[in-house]
């Protein structure tokens, strides 16, 4: 049955074959693989193994934190390291290096859309391309699929990652006594989806506004100077505006407000610690949803259909 939806899709959207011209020809001179470090972290026992080691040596480091001379130095630092004292230690080194992983695929993924885009521009080749049988929208689609399949074992190591740091939900629901929703209801639902959603919303939308920049921008550099510094806008920014309105109506309150270079997180700490009154939490659920995923996903497919008309004014 998967393999029919798998050649029904095929057919239907011929630009997200692997074997499509377009996209032969950019995986040519593209380089497929992230960098190797990033390339590690995408297995996901790795991962691990590497978060334990850095358990390990903030442990160590704790210990010789706690035995200094110097008391008020201690007293600084220990507040940080103390959760690398205990078990948690490597979780929570786990979701630094998810972190890491994040937001390496966001500039990953500009630097190699808007690369792609940019180089036929600087070579004069994109009209050629054009010129071809394919339909303008199937080159540039084609191209980009390019880009999303070279960062999706990115993409699949995050969403074990969040299913596996979905477990704290169980844990904080047990830990509020008061709390009037359980696990099983809709919204518990609708707040996981959300935070799985996330990375591939945001990888859309860095995927679409980099190919604008690219078709805006004049050169190579330019392009790809544009695409992050609009893609870290328009992801920054609506984590900022989420991040700010939990931090005055929900319970997190100011740890919503620490979240917001972390926001991948906040779908996760927003669904953990819900307001206890059903109409509150629908109305979190709902803002969760627009500032994380369909506003992103939106700002994508507008960027996409202004590389069209871009496509459009070069033929």
């Amino acid at each position: 049955m998967f393999r029919r939806l798998r050649a029904s899709l095929m057919r239907r959207f011929p630009w997200l074959q692997a074997q499509h011209p377009v996209a032969l020809r950019d995986a040519h001179w593209m380089q497929q693989d992230p960098p190797r470090f990033i390339r590690r972290l995408t297995n996901p026992w790795t991962m691990l193994g590497y978060a334990a080691m850095i358990h390990g040596a903030l442990f160590v480091l704790s210990m010789l934190v706690y035995n200094m001379m110097n008391p008020s130095v201690s007293a600084a630092m220990m507040p940080v390291l103390s959760p690398f004292l205990t078990p948690f230690g490597t979780p929570l080194a786990t979701g630094m290096l998810a972190s890491v992983l994040y937001w390496a695929m966001l500039i990953g993924i500009c630097n190699h859309a808007s690369r792609s885009i940019a180089r036929e521009r600087e070579a004069g080749t994109l009209g050629v391309l054009l010129l071809t049988p394919f339909p303008r929208h199937e080159v540039m689609l084609a191209k980009l699929a390019v880009v999303w399949r070279t960062w999706m074992p990115v993409l699949r190591t995050l969403t074990v990652i969040r299913l596996v740091a979905l477990l704290i939900i169980p844990i904080a629901i047990a830990s509020q006594q008061t709390r009037e929703v359980s696990i099983v209801q809709a919204l518990d639902v609708a707040g996981v989806l959300i935070f799985l959603a996330q990375p591939f919303a945001e990888a859309f939308l860095a995927l679409g506004v980099s190919a604008l920049a690219a078709m805006l921008a004049r050169d190579g550099l330019w392009a790809r100077a544009g695409a992050y510094a609009a893609t870290f806008l328009a992801v920054g920014g609506l984590n900022g505006l989420t991040a700010g309105w939990l931090t005055f109506t929900a319970p997190t309150g100011a740890l919503a407000g620490l979240l917001v270079p972390l926001g991948h997180w906040t779908p996760l700490v927003a669904t953990a610690f819900p307001p206890f009154g059903r109409a509150d939490y629908l109305v979190q659920t709902v803002a969760l949803a627009l500032g994380l995923v369909i506003i992103p996903i939106l700002l994508g497919i507008l960027a996409l259909r202004g590389v069209n008309r871009r496509l459009a004014l070069a033929a």
